[in-house]
C-alpha cells in the first residue's frame, strides 16, 4: 500500500534537510563564535538570551505539523543584521535544539528544526550580503537605502526558505502538492512573518541603547500574538470537528479532492464511511455527556488506526470516514477496515461501564466505483447501508446491490430486452406446514439477471414495468415458467403449489383470466395447485371491482390469497364479499413480533381473524426459531422464510425439496445455510 505521506519520499526529504542544516548549522560554528565575540557586546549578548529564553519559554504564533513559528525568529534576524549570519545560525540552532529536546520532541523533528532554522537564516544572509558585502546592516550607525532594500529582500528570502521547507513536510505527508499547502492561511502567515521579522530592526536599536529597554516590546508583540492565535483557532476550528478534534466533513472532502487530483492512472484511492451501530442507544439512555465521551473514545481509535498513513475524520453525529490513497485493490482497503471494526467492536469502558457500541463500514474505490468526489463517497454511503443491513461489519460497494443505481441504469427498453433475451428468472421460496413441518408449497419470485449489473430484484423494475405498460408480458413469463417448472416438479414426484404475485394492473386486465386458463392447460397443472396473491391495498382501492375478478378466477380453480395483509386496513366486509382461501401476514410484523408488542398483537389478531372465516394463514418473513415457535403456538398454518430457506433457483431447490418434503419436527425445518444478504421477496 503506498501510503498517506508516502513516507519513504518525507524520510529521504527531512534527512536531507536535516543534513544540508547541520552541515551548514556546523560551518557556522568557528565563525558565529568570533562573530558574537566582535559584535557590540551588550548588544549581542541581550539578543543571544532573547533568542535562547524565547525558546525555552516559546509562544508559538503558528503552529502545525512541521514546526511552529515563535518569537525567536524575531531576536535571531535581528542578531543577523546586527552580529551577521554566522552567529544568528549559531545561536538559534543551538537555542532550537536546547528547547526541543527540553519538550522531549522527537530527536528527528529536532534536528530538522536545526537544519531548517539554518538554511532559512543561511538564505537570509547570502541575499542581504550580495546587495551590501555585509550581512549585518545594523551594524553601522545609519542604514543606507540599499540596506534598507537589502534588509527587505533578506527578510523575505528568511520567509520563504522557511515556508517552503516546512511546507513541503507537509505536503508530503498530507499527499497534498506543495503550492495548496502554500496557499493554506497565506495571508495570516504572511503577515505573521512580516510583522516578526519588521520587528527585528527595533530590537537591534532599543538593545544597542538599553538592553532593559527591549521589555517595552512585550505590549506589540502580545498583541500580535492574540492576533495570529485567534485566527489560527478560528482556521483551525472550521476545518476540525470540536468534541474529537478530528478533521471535519470540510477538510475530508477538500483532502479527498486532492487525493483524487494526484492520483497516478494505475493507483487507487478507498473511502471508508464508518456508522456506529447503537450509539442511538447509549447517547438516549445515558445522556448526551456519555454520548459525548464515547464519540471522543471513537475518534482517538481512528486517530489511532489511521497513523501517519491514512485520514480520519469525523462527518456528523456518529459518522465517521477514511481516506486511504494507494491502496492496492479492494483488499488493501479490507485490512483496514477489519483493524478498524476490531477496534470499534471492542467493548468500551467508561465509569465501570461497559458500553457494546459496534460499528458498520462501507468501501468504496476511485476510479472503480467513481471518478468523483461525490460518487465515489456516495456509493461508499451505500456500502455502509448495506452492512449495516446485512449484520456484516463491513461491504465493499458493488453496483448490482445499489437499488439507486440500477434505477438509473434501467429503462422500458431494457426491460424489454430482457424479457425477450431471457434475462428474466424466478426463484422460489419454499413455504412449510407448521403443525407438521413439512413443505408443500413454493412462492415463485421473479429476478432480472441484468448482464451487467447482476440481480436485480422485483421491487426495483417492477414499477417501471407497471409505469411503462410492460406488467403483461413480465406477468405472462412469471406464469408460464412458473407452471412449467411446477408440473417439472410433479413429473419428479414433488407434489407442490405454486404462489405467483399478481399486480394491480394485471389483475383488472379482461384477458388475464384466460391467460391463466391457457398456461394451465398449456401444462397440464391441476389448478387447486396454483395460488395467486393479490396486495391487501389492491382489493381495498376497489372492492367490488376485485371480489368481480377473484370471483371469475376462482371459477377457473385456481386459490386465491391477499398479500401482505395487515397494511391495508381491509375491513371485514370486504374479506366477507372475496372468495379467498388465504391470507398473507406482512412480513414486516412478522419480523418484530418476537420483540414488538404491538406487531405480535396484528399477527394474533389476523390468525384469529382467519381462524374465523375459514382462511388458510401464511406468515412470511420467518427468520428465526423463536418467531417459528410463537406462530406455532398462536396457530399459524404456513410458515415462509430465511428460517426455512433463502429463495432459490429451481436447479438449486430440487435437491432440497427431495430432503425436505418429509415431515419434520420444527427444530429441523432448517437446512440450507443462510446467505449473508437478504434477496428481496
Amino acid at each position: 500500500m503506498r501510503r498517506l505521506g508516502h513516507p519513504a519520499k518525507i524520510q529521504l526529504y527531512v534527512t536531507a534537510v536535516s543534513v544540508v542544516g547541520i552541515a551548514a548549522w556546523l560551518a557556522a560554528f568557528s565563525g558565529g563564535a568570533r562573530g558574537l565575540l566582535a559584535a557590540n557586546g551588550s548588544v549581542a549578548l541581550a539578543l543571544t538570551v532573547a533568542v535562547v529564553v524565547s525558546e525555552l519559554r516559546w509562544m508559538s504564533f503558528a503552529h502545525d505539523e512541521a514546526g511552529e513559528l515563535t518569537l525567536s525568529t524575531t531576536f535571531a534576524f535581528a542578531l543577523l543584521l546586527s552580529a551577521g549570519t554566522a552567529p544568528a545560525v549559531l545561536v538559534l540552532g543551538a537555542a532550537s535544539a536546547l528547547g526541543d529536546l527540553l519538550q522531549r520532541k522527537p530527536v528527528q523533528r529536532t534536528v530538522f528544526n536545526v537544519g531548517q532554522y539554518a538554511l532559512s537564516l543561511g538564505a537570509a544572509g547570502i541575499v542581504a550580503s550580495s546587495l551590501t558585502g555585509d550581512a549585518a546592516l545594523l551594524a553601522q550607525p545609519r542604514l543606507s537605502l540599499s540596506g534598507f532594500i537589502a534588509l527587505l529582500a533578506a527578510g523575505t528570502a528568511f520567509y520563504l526558505v522557511n515556508t517552503v521547507l516546512t511546507g513541503t513536510v507537509l505536503a508530503l505527508r498530507q499527499h497534498l502538492s506543495i503550492a495548496s499547502v502554500l496557499r493554506q492561511d497565506v495571508v495570516v502567515h504572511t503577515f505573521t512573518y512580516g510583522v516578526l521579522l519588521a520587528l527585528a530592526p527595533a530590537v537591534v536599536v532599543v538593545a544597542s541603547v538599553n538592553a532593559g529597554l527591549l521589555a517595552l516590546l512585550v505590549l506589540p508583540v502580545i498583541a500580535v500574538y492574540r492576533g495570529a492565535r485567534t485566527s489560527m483557532e478560528k482556521d483551525h476550528l472550521a476545518l476540525h470537528d470540536a468534541l474529537t478534534e478530528l478533521p471535519n466533513r470540510r477538510l475530508f472532502l477538500e483532502r479527498l479532492a486532492s487525493e483524487l487530483r494526484m492520483a497516478g492512472p494505475e493507483e487507487q484511492v478507498a473511502v471508508l464511511i464508518i456508522d456506529l451501530d447503537r450509539f442511538k442507544e447509549v447517547n438516549d439512555a445515558l445522556g448526551h455527556h456519555m454520548g459525548d465521551r464515547v464519540l471522543q473514545m471513537v475518534g482517538a481509535d481512528l486517530q489511532r488506526a489511521a497513523g501517519a498513513d491514512a485520514l480520519a475524520a469525523r462527518l456528523g453525529g456518529d459518522e465517521f470516514a477514511m481516506v486511504l490513497p494507494g491502496v492496492d485493490g479492494a483488499d488493501d482497503a479490507v485490512r483496514m477496515a477489519k483493524a478498524v471494526l476490531h477496534k470499534l467492536t471492542s467493548p468500551i469502558e467508561i465509569d465501570d461501564l461497559t458500553l457494546d457500541i459496534g460499528a458498520s463500514l462501507g468501501i468504496a474505490l476511485y476510479p472503480e466505483h467513481g471518478s468523483d468526489v461525490s460518487t465515489v463517497m456516495q456509493h461508499a454511503d451505500v456500502a455502509m447501508y448495506l452492512a449495516k443491513d446485512a449484520h456484516g461489519g463491513y461491504e465493499v460497494y458493488s453496483p448490482e446491490r445499489d437499488p439507486q443505481w440500477r434505477q438509473r441504469i434501467t429503462s422500458p427498453a431494457d426491460l424489454r430486452r430482457a424479457a425477450e433475451n431471457g434475462q428474466l428468472v424466478l426463484h422460489y421460496q419454499p413455504k412449510a406446514d407448521m403443525r407438521t413441518g413439512r413443505v408443500d408449497g413454493v412462492e415463485a419470485l421473479v429476478r432480472w439477471q441484468h448482464p451487467e449489473y447482476g440481480m436485480v430484484p422485483p421491487d426495483e423494475f417492477i414499477p417501471l414495468a407497471e409505469r411503462a405498460g410492460l406488467i403483461g408480458v413480465v406477468t405472462s413469463f412469471v406464469l408460464d415458467t412458473a407452471l412449467a417448472q411446477l408440473q417439472q416438479w410433479r413429473d419428479d414426484g414433488l407434489d407442490l403449489q405454486v404462489a405467483i404475485n399478481v399486480s394491480v394492473q394485471s389483475l383488472y386486465d379482461q384477458r388475464f383470466p384466460e391467460m391463466v386458463q391457457q398456461a394451465l392447460h398449456r401444462w397440464s397443472v391441476p389448478a387447486e395447485r396454483v395460488v395467486l396473491e393479490i396486495p391487501e391495498c389492491t382489493v381495498m382501492a376497489d372492492p367490488r371491482r376485485a371480489a368481480r375478478v377473484v370471483a371469475e378466477l376462482t371459477a377457473i380453480g385456481v386459490t386465491m390469497a391477499i398479500d401482505d395483509f395487515g397494511t391495508g386496513a381491509a375491513s371485514l366486509a370486504s374479506l366477507r364479499q372475496l372468495p379467498v382461501s388465504e391470507l398473507k401476514i406482512d412480513n414486516a410484523f412478522v419480523l418484530g413480533m418476537a420483540t414488538d408488542s404491538a406487531d405480535a398483537t396484528v399477527v394474533h389478531s389476523t390468525i384469529d381473524l382467519g381462524r374465523r372465516f375459514g382462511l388458510s394463514v401464511v406468515a412470511e418473513g420467518v427468520e428465526s426459531q423463536r418467531v417459528w415457535q410463537l406462530l406455532e403456538r398462536l396457530g399459524c398454518d404456513q410458515a415462509q422464510g430465511f428460517h426455512i430457506s433463502r429463495p432459490l433457483p429451481a436447479d438449486q431447490l430440487t435437491p432440497w425439496l427431495h430432503n425436505n418434503l418429509k415431515p419434520t419436527t420444527n427444530a429441523e425445518v432448517v437446512r440450507l445455510p443462510k446467505s449473508s444478504t437478504r434477496t428481496a421477496v
